[in-house]
C-alpha cells in the first residue's frame, strides 16, 4: 500500500509541476495602433554683415565710378542656402553732419540678380564683394574723404538639397 502512495504522490507531483510550467510559458499577444508626430522646421533669418574696410580699399570719389560694397551673410539654419538675389535700401553716411547722406546713392546699374552664393549650414560666408553699388555725388565735401557709408542689404535665396 506504501507504494502505490507514493506512485499516486509521485504522480500528482508530476502532474503539478507540468501544469504549473505549461501556466508558466504561456504568453499574451499584444497589438494597437495609434499615431505619430512629427514638426516642421521654423526657418530662420539670415542676418547681413557689413565688412570693416581699410582705407587701400576705399572705391569711392565724387562723380567716379559706381563703388563696391562689401558684407558677410550669416546662416543659423540646419540646411545650405544659396543667396540669388540682392536688393539694396537707401544708403546713408557714416558721418552725416559732416557727410550728408544727401551725396550717396545706389547706383541705376547696381547688380540684384544672377548671384550664387552658398552658405553652409550653421554657417558664415567669407567676406562678399559687390562691385559697382554706390555712388558718390559730385556734391560731396573734403569732409567725405575717408568716410564710411552704410546700404540696407536684403538677400534671398533657397535651401540648398
Amino acid at each position: 500500500m506504501r507504494g502505490k502512495r507514493y506512485f499516486i504522490g509521485g504522480a500528482a507531483a508530476l502532474a503539478a509541476v507540468l501544469v504549473g510550467g505549461g501556466v508558466a510559458f504561456a504568453t499574451w499577444s499584444a497589438s494597437g495602433s495609434g499615431t505619430g508626430s512629427a514638426l516642421a522646421y521654423s526657418e530662420q533669418t539670415v542676418t547681413v554683415n557689413a565688412v570693416a574696410l581699410p582705407a587701400s580699399d576705399a572705391s569711392l570719389y565724387p562723380g567716379g565710378p559706381a563703388g563696391n560694397v562689401y558684407f558677410t551673410v550669416t546662416n543659423p539654419n540646419p540646411y545650405a542656402i544659396k543667396i540669388t538675389n540682392i536688393a539694396w535700401g537707401t544708403p546713408v553716411s557714416g558721418n552725416p553732419s559732416a557727410c550728408p547722406s544727401s551725396v550717396i546713392s545706389v547706383d541705376a546699374n547696381a547688380p540684384t540678380s544672377g548671384f550664387s552664393l552658398t552658405i553652409p549650414a550653421a554657417g558664415t560666408s567669407p567676406a562678399v564683394e559687390v562691385n559697382a553699388v554706390l555712388d558718390l555725388s559730385t556734391s560731396a565735401t573734403d569732409a567725405c574723404q575717408g568716410g564710411s557709408f552704410n546700404v540696407p542689404v536684403t538677400v534671398t535665396g533657397t535651401q540648398v538639397p
